[in-house]
Order: structure tokens, then sequence, then C-alpha cells
């Protein structure tokens, strides 16, 4: 009596018929489609942008709040199918309708009001002045102990090529002394701009500045006390001009970008988001 096999599973699968292994590898190809991968691709190398900085040690909510929204669209992504079974039961209840519609237009509208803000920041990214300024306006930033920190540095290269290049020229440094600053950002940049060859007299204090606002209110009412003219160039370092701008606008002044540069390239998008929600916050303010 002879002994009986059953076929394999790859026996099955090579005597099958062609339309059935199309049918097969169709089956699994719809389990991830080609669109789905390219967006959790496009999501993950999103959230990698805005986690390069951390590993510079620059932590902000912007970068926390990108990297948090990239991972949930990563998420959307990978489980579409589930995602819109969930839409589905949703919407056939009147609450759950009303929700989607809440949270969609909600995020579509705080998603499409930053992307504008993005957009109008990188305006002024290159920003130099239209016009001969005679006095600039030099913006605080972070000084470790007595040393300025690097965005510090370069606004302060910034300011020196402009007055290097203007021997006419006054500049205003304007920064108070935060935590952790052995001295007034003001005095950090009088100490390195004098110490490169720029005379004392041609540079004014303000150190009791601590933010943005402060720092052009304050300058403003130096300038009127001293007597110094405008158009002012205002320094600082370039994800942050349009705001500056925005700022003196609303004061009166006449005033220019002068664009220094950011930390580091990869840093630029952090910071630009950070400018956009500062913005709003501003507007609302």
């Amino acid at each position: 009596m002879s002994k009986t096999r059953a076929p394999s599973t790859k026996e099955k699968q090579r005597c099958s018929r062609p339309g059935q292994q199309k049918r097969s590898r169709a089956a699994v190809n719809e389990k991830m489609p080609r669109w789905r991968r390219i967006l959790v691709l496009l999501a993950l190398l999103g959230f990698l942008v805005f986690f390069a900085p951390v590993l510079g040690g620059i932590v902000n909510i912007a970068n926390l709040l990108a990297m948090g929204g990239f991972v949930l669209l990563a998420m959307l992504f990978l489980f579409w199918p589930a995602f819109l079974r969930l839409l589905r039961w949703l919407w056939a209840r009147r609450w759950g309708k009303a929700l989607v519609l809440v949270v969609g237009s909600g995020t579509g509208a705080v998603a499409l009001a930053l992307l504008v803000l993005f957009c109008l920041v990188a305006t002024e990214l290159h920003a130099v002045p239209r016009a001969s300024c005679p006095t600039v306006l030099v913006l605080g930033c972070q000084v470790r102990g007595t040393v300025p920190s690097l965005l510090l540095q370069y606004r302060i290269q910034a300011a020196e090529d402009y007055l290097t290049a203007h021997p006419t020229a006054v500049a205003i440094l304007s920064g108070g002394k935060g935590s952790g600053e052995n001295i007034s950002e003001a005095a950090c940049m009088y100490q390195v701009l004098s110490d490169r060859g720029i005379a004392p007299q041609r540079l004014y204090l303000e150190e009791a500045s601590s933010n943005t606002w402060e720092n052009l209110c304050f300058s403003q009412a130096l300038m009127e006390r001293e007597g110094l003219s405008g158009p002012v160039a205002i320094v600082s370092n370039d994800f942050h001009i349009y705001r500056a701008l925005q700022m003196a606008g609303d004061l009166g002044l006449d005033a220019h970008g002068l664009a220094a540069k950011s930390k580091y390239w990869f840093s630029r998008p952090t910071y630009m988001l950070r400018e956009a929600m500062a913005l709003v916050q501003y507007g609302l303010s």
C-alpha cells in the first residue's frame, strides 16, 4: 500500500494559477499602499528635522510640539484603515459628527495660521537695511556668565560689520541681566565691540529690558533722550527680525532689519516655528 503525502504550501503556490498569485501579492501590498508609506516617511523626516536641534541642546515648546505632531501624523498614516473606521463610527452619531467637525476645522485653522506665519518669518531671513541708518539697535540675547552665547556673538558680529562700514553710525546695545548672567547683555556687547576697536562714544547701553518689546520701548526712550536720529537698523538673528520689525512698527519706529546668522542651519525651522507661535501670542496680547 503506497503512502500519500499532502502537498506543501510551496508546492500549492507553485501550482496555483498566475491570477491567484497576483491577487495574493496585491492583497499583501494593500496592507500598506505606496502613498501611505511615502506619507509615513515624510512624517518621520519632519520629526527628525525638529529632533536634530535637541542634539545641539536646543529644546523649546516649538520643537517639542512639532515632534509630537509629526509622530501623530506618522501613526495616523500607519493605521489609516483603523482611523477611517473610527471616523465612520463617529460620523454616524450626532455628537461624533460635531466633534469631528470642531476638531478637524480647529486643527486645520491652527496649522494654516502657523504655516502662513512661518512663511512671513521667512521673508526677513536675509534682511538688510534699505536705507542708510545712523542708529543701530542690537537686541540682546543670552549671556553665559560674562561670555556671549553663539546667537549673541552673531548679532555682535553683524553690528560690528555695519558700524565698521558706516563710521558715523552709533549703536544702542539693549539687554538687561537675566538668570545665569553675571553682567547685562548690553554690557557684554559693549565689552566685545569696544575690544574689537569700536569707539566707546559710539555705543549706548540700555540695561533694563528683559524681552523684545522692552528692548524696543526702552531703546526708543533712550533715542529721544540722547537725540539719536533714525531710521534704525535692528540687529537680531534672522528668524527674529520679522517679529522685531512688527513691534517696532507698532511703536512708530522707522526701522529696517539687519539679519545675523542663526545658531545651526538645522535649528532654523525650530526657531522659525517658535517665532510663528510668538507672533500669535503677541497678536493676542
